[in-house]
């Protein structure tokens, strides 16, 4: 894998902040509301993470981040972006503590077994092998306390120019390869979730937009 520059991490950062009143996004941050609990733990967190937390309905205060793309981890513990630092405030004003992981979110993490109320995830279950997004799935049961809650918002069929696409896939930030929309749920229930919560939204302007369909699963462990 390809390591993400800074620059490319923090451009992703403003480009979604430039679009955050869209109605596309309006519809995936609506999801955020589904985020419960005192310990929560953003997997594959990227640089939205500190933003995330605005929009749950309950600001935890144990808030765990893990991605294995070392510059989105330096990016949120060394960005002076305001926005960057006025999420960081409201986070402290919660008293909310928040740990960061450079970590293949595929491999298990014991001190994580347990310990959530939410495992959330943004634009990255999606893009795993079914074998690989199996595994993962395991993981984030193990993870949750009983009757806690899976959040997955992605984003799929993709208009990206072929280039740009190349170079998300080389950072691991996307890939064709990842199991169909309901084929995720199946795998969702098999892996011992009930399902609660299913929508898509079928993107007005795909080619504008650089996506056709954005989708959202929430699940409880069983």
């Amino acid at each position: 894998m390809h390591q993400a520059s800074w620059q490319f991490v923090e451009k992703y950062y403003t480009d979604d902040l430039a679009e955050r009143e869209s109605p596309e996004s309006q519809w995936s941050l609506e999801w955020l509301k589904e985020v419960r609990g005192e310990h929560v733990l953003s997997l594959g967190c990227g640089p939205n993470f500190y933003d995330d937390a605005q929009f749950f309905s309950e600001i935890p205060k144990d808030f765990a981040g893990v991605d294995l793309n070392e510059n989105n981890i330096a990016f949120l513990k060394l960005s002076v972006h305001p926005e960057i630092k006025k999420c960081k405030r409201f986070l402290r004003n919660h008293h909310t503590n928040v740990e960061l992981f450079v970590d293949n979110i595929k491999e298990e993490k014991k001190e994580f077994l347990g310990r959530f109320d939410t495992v959330y995830a943004i634009g990255v279950l999606g893009m795993f092998t079914e074998e690989d997004t199996i595994k993962v799935f395991e993981n984030i049961r193990n993870y949750l306390k009983p009757g806690g809650r899976i959040l997955d918002i992605d984003w799929t069929d993709s208009r990206l120019p072929n280039e740009k696409l190349k170079e998300r896939e080389s950072f691991e930030w996307y890939s064709k390869q990842g199991p169909s929309i309901s084929r995720l749920g199946e795998l969702l229930e098999q892996a011992g979730f009930k399902l609660i919560k299913h929508e898509a939204y079928d993107v007005p302007d795909p080619e504008a937009y650089s996506w056709g369909k954005i989708y959202g699963y929430l699940g409880e462990k069983i």
